[in-house]
């Protein structure tokens, strides 16, 4: 009988057509684009809409994209990632581009109607890619350190090793791996958990757009615990939006202390950094169960400290929570702030500084600020509505994932070790827009909370210059000097 040739055995070669640089710098791009529209267009009217917050999320996948860049690059995972034709960082880009171009038929109303299912199914199809790359890369920094052990070989002859049950297996450490992950590090760590909380937090949203589209359905029985179908919506997007700007915020921690290389250091800077980023890790796993059960079970915490009439001002119970991330940033912050590039002091270089600047103001605006009013609720819920208002609407857009996204991007310049004048640029236009916001949010919250006065077109004007230095960010990325080099599979 004549034997039948079949392949058994396929060698082959990837090159990255897309590289991390390139899709860095295009994605900082879209961001700024998007946002910009947003912002000069006015449509549409706000985020309190349908079509506004899927609008958001053509911006907000955008930063969930970068940061999921600087993971990969800070942490070297294109050395250990599965070799296939379409990597992570591939699918966070399709992601982006997919949420760009839906968002923009959100931008026209003649437009949108005469498409309504295509920008939905545009942002669909990123919500899917979003979330893949999430799982993907919580997965492969779950197998990271065995990886840079060596002990975590899976042949990639075949079908891929997640089709193989002794492979899914294999993601559980045994025994003598486990030493492998009490030396992975603090900054590890935390990296890990904001991913797994970022992906957790996107699987909310999922359920959220699920329901707005198909109805209930199967989430119909969690329905009474909230009392009514728009109340059990409220909370999923409450907890969605707030796990996965925290989510970020943390991450972004952990990848600077990685990329300072702060635990690197002897002495109390390196211990004091560890208890930062130790401290922010109880905060993200806390808060994320918190969260979650908010989501799920329309779990209340109680408030702390209650006083006024009926109780109504104190500390929110799940604020106090998030609170301890901000703690453990803090905390991190000095010994970040002294730890060295090229033998200089970090808060010495002024893109470094800036972006340790970006901590101080989210603590200032979400804790500070968030906490005053709170302690202050019979007047800002009577008196001061509009101030409330104003602040409802400036701290989770400004104070969270506006930092978070401007802290990603700074910290993109850096790893890019853009160096001379462009450095200088980036890093002082940064901090002029920084300085300007913060003032200028503050004056509209709490000193004048009307639509075209000085205080709000100081906060446009630093959001504006912001926004420049996130170009001239993209232009310093995307100039920067890369050496390619090849990986060999064994």
């Amino acid at each position: 009988m004549t034997a039948v040739e079949e392949v058994g055995e396929v060698t082959y070669t990837h090159t990255y057509m897309l590289t991390l640089k390139a899709m860095t710098s295009a994605t900082t791009l879209i961001i700024v684009v998007m946002a910009g529209l947003y912002v000069f267009l006015g449509l549409p009217a706000g985020l309190d809409t349908y079509y506004g917050v899927l609008y958001f999320h053509s911006i907000g996948i955008g930063i969930a994209a970068l940061a999921t860049y600087l993971v990969i690059s800070i942490f070297n995972l294109q050395k250990y990632e599965p070799p296939i034709d379409f990597p992570m960082a591939y699918r966070a880009f399709a992601a982006v581009l997919f949420a760009a171009v839906g968002g923009i038929f959100y931008l026209s109303p003649i437009l949108d109607a005469a498409v309504t299912d295509i920008p939905l199914g545009l942002f669909v199809v990123a919500f899917i890619l979003i979330g893949d790359v999430g799982g993907a890369l919580f997965v492969q920094l779950v197998i990271l350190p065995r990886k840079q052990a060596g002990t975590y070989k899976p042949k990639m002859k075949a079908l891929p090793p997640r089709m193989w049950p002794q492979y899914v297996l294999r993601m559980v450490p045994n025994r003598k791996e486990l030493s492998l992950y009490s030396k992975a590090g603090a900054a590890y760590w935390l990296a890990l958990m904001s991913v797994g909380s970022a992906f957790v937090a996107g699987m909310i949203g999922f359920v959220n757009l699920w329901i707005m589209i198909f109805g209930a359905g199967v989430f119909s029985g969690f329905v009474p615990l909230f009392g009514d179908l728009e109340t059990f919506l409220g909370a999923l997007v409450g907890s969605h939006s707030h796990e996965m700007g925290i989510a970020i915020m943390t991450g972004v921690v952990a990848l600077v202390a990685q990329r300072f290389k702060v635990l690197d250091s002897k002495g109390l800077s390196k211990n004091v950094a560890r208890l930062g980023l130790w401290v922010t890790s109880i905060g993200i796993i806390a808060i994320s169960i918190v969260l979650v059960l908010e989501a799920v079970v329309a779990f209340s915490p109680p408030t702390i400290f209650p006083s006024g009439p009926d109780g109504v001002n104190g500390m929110a119970g799940d604020d106090t929570v998030m609170t301890i991330t901000a703690l453990g940033a803090m905390i991190a912050l000095i010994p970040l702030a002294l730890a060295k590039l090229n033998g200089r002091r970090s808060w010495k270089d002024s893109v470094r500084l800036t972006l340790l600047g970006t901590w101080i103001v989210a603590v200032i605006n979400s804790v500070f600020e968030g906490y005053y009013i709170e302690f202050h609720e019979d007047v800002f819920g009577s008196t001061m509505a509009a101030n409330h208002d104003v602040f409802t609407n400036i701290n989770p857009m400004f104070g969270i994932f506006t930092l978070a996204a401007f802290a990603l991007v700074l910290l993109a310049v850096d790893c890019y070790t853009v160096s001379g004048t462009l450095r200088r640029v980036c890093g002082w236009v940064a901090g002029v827009g920084l300085i300007v916001a913060t003032l200028g949010s503050s004056l509209w919250a709490f000193i004048d909370p009307s639509t075209g006065g000085l205080a709000y077109w100081i906060y446009i004007v630093g959001v504006l210059v912001m926004g420049v230095s996130a170009l001239t960010a993209t232009n310093a990325v995307y100039a920067a000097k890369v050496k390619r080099i090849s990986r060999l599979e064994t």
